[in-house]
Parts: C-alpha cells; structure tokens; sequence
C-alpha cells in the first residue's frame, strides 16, 4: 500500500485519505454492489474496468510509483461483478428454474432448513433432487420454500417427497414496494410448493454424528426444556428466552413483536451484533481476569491478547448454537475482526476495524449490503464510534465513585442516544415507525436481558448436558427475568406517546441526514463543514417544498389502481390533498399476510399519505376487504363507505371493531346518497338500490359481488368509473337506470375482468378511452378473460392490467387523463 500511494506522499499522512487504507476500499466495494443492483447487465464493461486498473496497479508497483484511483476503481468494479452471481445466475437445463409454473410434478427433495411453525403451517427450504411424472424423471438442482399445510417436523437433512406445483416468485410492483423476488434470489431460494401435511412423505436421515446434525439436536433439546419448564411463565416468556438463546423465533407472533418494537427494543429479538457483543464482552473480561494471575502473561504485556483470543471460543459457540442465521453470522464477523485487531495491538484505530469487517462480510456475502440487519448493526455501531470520538466524554480513573456512575450513566444515555440516531433513517425506511421512549426503555432492557438473562440462559444451556435439573433451575430464573423484562417493555409500549408512525424518507432524505449529522459532529474540526451544513439545509428546504407541492399543492386529480395481486384497490388523491382509498385488497388470513401493512400502507408512506379521509368497501369480500384493516388503524381515517352487506367474516367484524375502537364514522351508501364533492371532483353512488346490499344472504356469493358499490368520481370533463365486483345482472340494472350518464373517461372493470361481467351493455354506456383490471399474476380465475379483453379492444379501449403493468397511475387536469 505505501509503493501504490508513494514515498512521502500526503495520502500516507493522518489527514489523507488511505490513512485508514480499508476504509476507502470498503467504500470502492459497497458502490459498485449499489451500482450493479441499481444497473445490472454491464459486467463486460465491469470486468474491463477491473483488468485494466489492475494492469495500471502492477505497473505502478513496478514503476514505484503512487496510485489512488486504480485499485479504487478495481475495488468498484470488484463490488460490481461480485453481485452479478446473485442478480443473474446462469442455470443449467437441469435447474429447478426449467421447470417451474409447469404443472403439477412428484417431487423428491433434502430438507436444507430447520422448520418454522406458525399459524397452522409449516415452512422450510428444500434442495430439489428429481422431479417425475407421466413416467418420466429428471435429475434437478436448486432449493424452493415448501409450506406444509399442518404442522410437521422433519430434521435437516431428511428427504421428503410430495406431488405439488412448483411456482416462481412474483412481486407486488408498486414503487418503492418489497422487492421479494431479490430477497429470494439473495437466499439462492428459486421457488415455491405447497402441500397439504397428509400428503408430505419424510424418508428421515440415518441418525448422524456430524457437528450439524449435533448441533441441531443440542438446540432442538434446549428449546424442549424450555418449553418443558413449568409455570407461571407464559409462552412469550418462553418464545423470548428460546429466541435469545437458540435463536428459534417461531414463537414469536406479530402482537409480541410489535409490543418490542413500540418500546424501541425490537432488535432485542434477533440475535445479532448486540448479543454477540455482549456475550464477548463479558467472556473477555471473564479471560483478562483469568490470565491477570499468570504472570508469565502480564511480564509480557499479553493478558489482553491472550484473552480476546480465548473469547472468540464462546463467541463462536454462541453463533452455533444461535443457529449461525445470516444477522448472526454477519455479528460474529464482526466481533472476531474487534478481537484480531486487540489481538494485533490495532484495537484504537476502531473505524478501521469497522471498515474491516464489513469488508470480509461482503467479500463473503456481497447481498449482505441489502439485508437490514447488516444496515442496522453497521449504522449503530458507526454512530457510536464517531459520536463518541467526536464527543469526547472524559472518564477520570481515579474519580470517586460516585462521579464514576454519574459518567457511566451519561455513556450509556449518549450510546443509546447515538444509536436510536445513527439508525433512525433505516428503521423508518423499512418499519415506518419510531419509538420516543427507545432511549430509556434500552437503558433498562439492555442491561436486564443482555448482561443478566442472556448469560444466564447461556450457562445454563452448557450445564443441561451435565446436569439438567440444576439447568431447568436455571431456566426458571432466566425465565423470570425475561418475565420482568416483558413487563417493562409493556410499560413502554402502553403509554400514548410510545411510538410514532410516519411516512417513508426517500434515499435523498437519509443522505441528507447523515450528510447533516456528519457536519454538525465536525462542526468545529473541520471548516468546509459549515458549508456542507448549509447546503444540506437548502436541499432538505426544497425537499419539503417537492413533497408539499405533490401532497397538498397540487390541482390535478390522481387515481393509482394499486397492484394487491388478485383483488382490488383504488387510491384517489384529489386537488388541495384529500385521500380516498376504495377496497384494499387482501387475502383469506390476514395473519398470514396482512395487505395493508404489507403492500398499501408502504405505497402510501412512499408517496408520503399519513392520512386517508375516506375509507370505502365496495363489498365484504376478503380481497377488497382485509387491507383496509391496518389502513383504518393506522392512518387516522375520518369516514367508512359500506353498501349495507354485513358479512359475518373475521375480516368483516375486526374492520367494524377498528372503526369503533378509532372513531370512524361508518356510513351505509346507496343510490339516495347524495353526491360529496371533495376538493373539485364529485363523487356519485350509482349502485346498489335502497336495501338490495342488505338482504344478501351468506352463501349468495353472486348476490354480493352485485350489491358492491359503485361509484363515479367526476373531475371537470373526465370521470372515473369503480365497479367493484358487480356482475352481467348489477351491469343490466345500472345501465337501465343511469343510461349515458355511465359515460366515463376511465372504466375500473368489473370483477377482474370476469366473463360474467364487463357486459357489452355496459362498455357501450361507460364509452370508456381506458380500462383499467385489476388482477393477479396466472391467477386461478384466469382473469382477466380472453372474451373480456377481446369485448374492450372491440370498443377501441386503451387496456392496462395490473397482472401485467403493476401499479398503474393516472392523473387528470380536468381536461384530459395521463398515464404516468
């Protein structure tokens, strides 16, 4: 490194920029993985870029002369191809990939992952092996994610067999949505099957002694003493203990989870850099006091050597047992880097560890950089590491000891300040929610779970395979502590002003965060910082004037038919920022996957909407119904449209509970209601008649898609038409009594695009210039119908799908409508 910056050259000072020469590496590293995600399919020119720069480094290195930018740009394009293995694997024809969306096969496969029970299902990751029928069988490669409907137990390893069609993965394209595809592909997962229990065959492995399988079993055993261990302690008592020490979070439910993340110690739950460096720190205190009587070590001046090479024994141990998932791989990485450097006598130079250690994660796993909690671990810890540089606590060895706890408490307010701050972008880009009592509530959960029920859950965990009565007494005052430390955090969680939800920050906001933080910490270190203060602040002005202008400024009216897969839901923003959401999607078990937290709601923070006036249900089908469940909690609702069907589904009666719970006004609608003009446009009910939604019957399917509401949203010379999930008799009827006052710019076709509906009646009435489905990817319907489209092309219909397009978007000057 000192050939390539050259003799006496200002790089090799403290102020330039290879002082900490990973830094800039790392740096080189993570752009080019940005770049290649944000920019694939330029590996021939990455790969250019990388022969070339390293041709100019051994050519500097044998001329002796400095180099800065090459080995940077071949760092880059290094990040570059790194990723593409991930981005744009090549398969072979045997590959599982052949073959999925291809019919129904027998399949043979190895069970890869341990199971995870929840919600009546089973899930886990399979290596496909053959895959056979009509007498026929093909050797094939690649994992997929099995769910097993009931729940069942196979051991890593074993082969199971199952008849079932394979699928691939499909995202939700809505902007700025969980882009799941990736997310599967980073795990080298490629598909998924389901099968009902019964029908699962498990051929189990020859019981085995390698360190996997014991491993396996020894965590399989410690979660069964814990579960075994008898009252008073709950069962999140026990999911939390089994969570901190095996890592096994299967008992940890959505309601238990968002109690942690209330109080701000979501990241409690997940074993990760947190854990481990706890776990370190204590062990290495526990060897420094060891070797402390050895004199041999001290004479030398290696007792802090020696002990943090005997601590990454137990750290280690720790990730194995924890069950090695990614967070915790990336924290022992992390941690082992810390003690190498104390090891090498590099401990002070902190940043530059850091620096090192994301290097080796990345180098190992370059999609780690998209993994939140690779984003959360590393944001913390370099938070804490320059606030606390730049701070600058002094801490007085020789103090009394009062003032030594005074100082110590101040640390670890300032840690936990510095941490909730360093964190705060990501953790409202992904979770959309902050905690304001995260500060004190980790004051007192870190030290009570980490330094107290953790390490005593770990001790008793290696006495259960000696004494396994003095374990399970263990256990139980591990138990009891996690029990107080739930209480605390329910304490948290209770009070009003727990935790706030607020709309997504864009990737220019997070920069001009951290750009802001990093220039008030050096405010007086470094002079240009004033400056970067200023501009910072000029940008984060206009900003806010960009988002007010689209939320609030704007005089055009929006409609966005969000892609919910098979369902519907429509988003209306009208001129001065009033909000409308009519249906929002779902599915049958909103547990399984909940729509509106997982797909509305984060359009919604994205185009920064915290607020919906208007709710409105077409019908009480889960598919237009159960989205709109978080929506009503979560995003201050004033009104919700019904037609008068109370439908008897969960989903039904928990939307109704919201809307009391919350003070929504729910209004029954029918073709008496009078028009509602809401920032220029004016909203009109066309269907169902007086009473035809309440005499619906419960197994009169047909009967409630034609009692769905209808309703046409006028906006000067244009107007959209909704339809819900009306069909060929509720289309008759409304073309009879509204006749050519149907006639819209934008149809929003009914049901799917169902043969039984979009009548040529109807179209004839509407005249619509577009059409607008909204339906799911090779859904089982087979909406929309070939006779449908065929029926709107017939008409000179303009045609959008959202199984096809994602989201769609459309905006209206009152004059004519856009598609965005």
């Amino acid at each position: 490194m000192g050939v390539l910056m050259g003799e006496g050259s200002v790089a090799k000072t403290a102020g330039g920029p290879l002082f900490r020469p990973v830094i800039p590496f790392t740096a080189a590293l993570i752009t080019g993985i940005i770049i290649a995600d944000a920019l694939p399919g330029f590996s021939v020119a990455a790969l250019a870029i990388f022969f070339v720069t390293i041709l100019r480094v051994v050519h500097c290195l044998h001329r002796s002369r400095s180099s800065l930018w090459a080995p940077l740009l071949a760092a880059m394009a290094a990040g570059y191809l790194s990723l593409m293995p991930w981005l744009a694997p090549r398969h072979g024809p045997d590959h599982v990939t052949c073959f999925l969306d291809s019919g129904r096969w027998l399949v043979r496969a190895r069970v890869v992952d341990r199971p995870i029970h929840r919600q009546g299902r089973t899930r886990f990751v399979v290596a496909v092996q053959a895959l056979s029928r009509a007498h026929t069988r093909h050797p094939v490669s690649g994992r997929i994610r099995l769910t097993v409907m009931g729940d069942v137990a196979p051991n890593p390893g074993d082969i199971v067999s199952f008849r079932a069609r394979l699928r691939s993965f499909h995202n939700f394209r809505n902007p700025g949505g969980f882009d799941y595809c990736r997310y599967m592909a980073f795990q080298r997962i490629h598909g998924s099957a389901w099968v009902r229990s019964d029908k699962l065959g498990i051929d189990p492995r020859p019981p085995s002694r390698s360190a996997g399988r014991l491993i396996q079993d020894a965590r399989r055993k410690l979660a069964q003493i814990i579960d075994a261990t008898g009252n008073p302690w709950t069962a999140d008592d026990k999911a939390v203990l089994k969570a901190l020490v095996v890592g096994d979070r299967s008992g940890i439910d959505d309601t238990l989870r968002q109690r942690f993340n209330r109080a701000g110690v979501g990241h409690l739950l997940a074993i990760s850099g947190l854990h481990v460096g706890i776990v370190a720190t204590l062990a290495f205190g526990l060897f420094k006091w060891l070797f402390s009587f050895l004199p041999a070590l001290l004479w030398r001046g290696w007792g802090r050597a020696w002990a943090a090479g005997a601590t990454l024994f137990p750290v280690l141990a720790y990730g194995l047992l924890a069950g090695m998932s990614p967070s915790t791989q990336r924290a022992v990485i992390m941690v082992a880097v810390f003690l190498f450097s104390l090891m090498l006598g590099r401990s002070r130079d902190t940043l530059n560890t850091l620096a090192v250690a994301a290097l080796i994660i990345l180098i190992v796993f370059p999609p780690a950089l998209f993994s939140i909690s690779f984003q959360l671990s590393f944001a913390a810890v370099l938070a804490i590491v320059v606030g606390m540089q730049r701070i600058g606590i002094h801490r007085d060895p020789g103090a009394p000891l009062t003032r030594k706890t005074v100082q110590w408490l101040i640390g670890g307010v300032l840690v936990s300040v510095l941490a909730v701050a360093g964190t705060m972008p990501v953790v409202l880009y992904y979770f959309n929610q902050t905690s304001l009592v995260g500060v004190a509530a980790n004051l007192v959960l870190i030290p009570l779970v980490g330094f107290v029920a953790v390490p005593m859950g770990l001790v008793c965990a290696v006495t259960s395979f000696f004494l396994e009565p003095v374990a399970i007494l263990g256990f139980q005052m591990a138990l009891a502590i996690v029990h107080v430390a739930l209480m605390v955090i329910d304490g948290f969680a209770a009070l009003p002003f727990a935790a706030l939800r607020t709309v997504s920050p864009s990737v220019l906001e997070i920069g001009i965060y951290y750009t802001a933080g990093w220039a008030l910490l050096n405010w007086r270190r470094i002079p240009i910082a004033s400056w970067v203060l200023a501009i910072v602040i000029g940008v984060a002005v206009g900003d806010g004037l960009y988002w007010t202008y689209q939320r609030f400024w704007h005089r055009d009216f929006k409609v966005t038919a969000i892609d919910v897969g098979q369902g519907a839901s429509t988003l209306m923003e009208f001129p001065g920022g009033d909000v409308m959401l009519m249906d929002g999607g779902g599915f049958s078990d909103n547990r399984i996957f909940d729509m509106g937290q997982r797909v509305v709601a984060p359009l919604l923070w994205r185009r920064k909407i915290a607020r919906v006036n208007i709710l409105a249900l077409s019908h009480p089908n889960a598919d237009h119904l159960n989205g709109l469940i978080f929506i009503a909690r979560h995003f201050h609702v004033q009104e919700l449209w019904i037609n008068g069907d109370a439908n008897t589904t969960w989903g039904y009666k928990q939307l109704m509970a919201v809307c009391l719970e919350k003070g929504i006004a729910v209004r029954i609608l029918d073709t008496r209601t009078r028009n509602k003009t809401v920032g220029g446009v004016t909203l009109s009910v066309l269907h169902p008649p007086p009473g035809y939604a309440v005499t619906v019957g419960a197994d009169q399917q047909d009967r409630r898609n034609n009692a769905s509401l209808v309703i046409r949203a006028r906006f000067e010379k244009t107007a959209f038409l909704l339809t819900g999930d009306i069909m060929a008799e509720a289309e008759k009827g409304l073309v009879q009594r509204e006749g050519l006052q149907l006639a819209s710019t934008v149809l929003f076709a009914p049901h799917h695009g169902s043969r039984t509906s979009s009548s040529a009646g109807l179209i004839a009435a509407v005249q619509p210039q577009t059409v607008v489905i909204s339906a799911g990817v090779n859904n089982r319907f087979g909406f929309p119908h070939a006779e449908v489209i065929r029926r709107y092309r017939g008409a000179g219909c303009g045609i959008w799908c959202t199984c096809t397009h994602g989201a769609i978007f459309l905006s209206s000057d009152g004059d004519q409508v856009y598609r965005k």
